[in-house]
């Protein structure tokens, strides 16, 4: 199957946004509290900043997820002090991956003592079937876990890549199986250049979670799309839905002074069903400022977002686009 054999359900923009606004007031922003599941995992981690459900896994989520892509090339304490501050500001996510360099090894220096208090997440982007499993082991052993709450397929691409993800055996059918086997929580996928795959990637397979660029610069059809193309399907279905590329990784914020940190954060926590941004912080000046920023959250309204879509047309967008063309957010074959 291919993109134009997709069937093309869309929520109309004003709609669409209007209803993401109303969830996100409704969604009563509040730290979340721990409680028992049916599961036979530990209870879920509280938040002890302003949370969202995350979709219909029962948890609640903290509006920042500490993003572990850079951060595990950092020095080991440096790395260690910026992950306990953000603990201890009440972020209760972590993100990270097979392929980030020492980010595995790091989290799970800290998990004796601090697993209670966080949600983990980590991706494996090897597309062998040999090495799948490996790569599973390897990162719970190096985070110190007995479980991770989300797995996820890491970088979904084109038509052919989801056809070797689906294959007899292959990474899906691997990940459902660790899943079974009490390995983790939930199921998910990241994806980062085509949400025509991405959709129609969810729509044959049951994922719990799933991780996408969603930023002032990926709202158009041919701005990558993701917020109009995939994120309505998401809403549908009540797929938890974690943001990433908020900051557009060094190529808004630095670059285009008027989308700062605040309004590019803000902009992506209005969307309809966003329960998490995953930010990298390189410094405890940066970890303080996110948070900040979340603590005083408050929606755009309608007209707000499409204003700020508005200003984000031409250089930003097409710059944007660009780097994330050639993008690959994977350290592993």
């Amino acid at each position: 199957m291919n993109g134009k054999d997709s069937e093309k359900r869309h929520i109309g923009r004003r709609e669409f946004i209007a209803g993401g606004i109303a969830a996100a007031v409704g969604a009563g922003l509040s730290g979340g509290s721990a409680r028992g599941n049916e599961s036979g995992f530990p209870p879920f981690p509280e938040a002890g900043l302003p949370s969202r459900p995350f979709g219909k896994t029962g948890s609640r989520i903290s509006l920042l997820t500490f993003g572990g892509g850079p951060w595990g090339y950092f020095e080991e304490s440096t790395a260690l002090k910026l992950l306990t501050q953000a603990l201890d500001s009440g972020i209760n996510c972590v993100d990270t991956a097979y392929g980030y360099g020492r980010s595995e090894e790091f989290i799970g220096r800290l998990m004796p003592g601090n697993r209670s208090r966080v949600l983990i997440h980590t991706k494996i982007a090897t597309r062998d079937r040999k090495l799948w499993w490996q790569h599973c082991e390897t990162s719970l052993k190096r985070l110190n876990v007995t479980y991770v709450d989300s797995l996820m397929i890491h970088h979904l691409e084109g038509w052919d890549d989801l056809e070797k993800l689906e294959g007899k055996g292959g990474p899906l059918e691997l990940m459902q199986r660790a899943k079974e086997q009490k390995l983790a929580r939930w199921t998910g996928v990241s994806a980062h250049t085509d949400s025509r795959v991405l959709l129609e990637a969810v729509r044959r397979h049951e994922f719990d979670h799933v991780m996408l660029p969603l930023n002032v610069a990926t709202n158009g059809f041919a701005d990558l799309g993701f917020e109009e193309i995939v994120l309505p399907d998401l809403v549908r279905r009540g797929t938890a839905v974690t943001a990433m590329k908020a900051l557009g990784t060094g190529n808004i914020v630095k670059q285009f002074p008027e989308f700062d940190y605040r309004t590019c954060l803000r902009y992506t926590l209005s969307l309809p069903s966003v329960a998490t941004a995953t930010v990298t912080m390189p410094n405890l000046q940066n970890l303080m400022d996110n948070v900040e920023a979340v603590k005083n959250f408050q929606p755009f309204s309608p007209g707000e977002m499409a204003a700020l879509k508005k200003k984000a047309e031409g250089e930003l967008k097409t710059s944007f686009r660009s780097f994330m063309q050639n993008h690959r957010d994977v350290g592993e074959s």
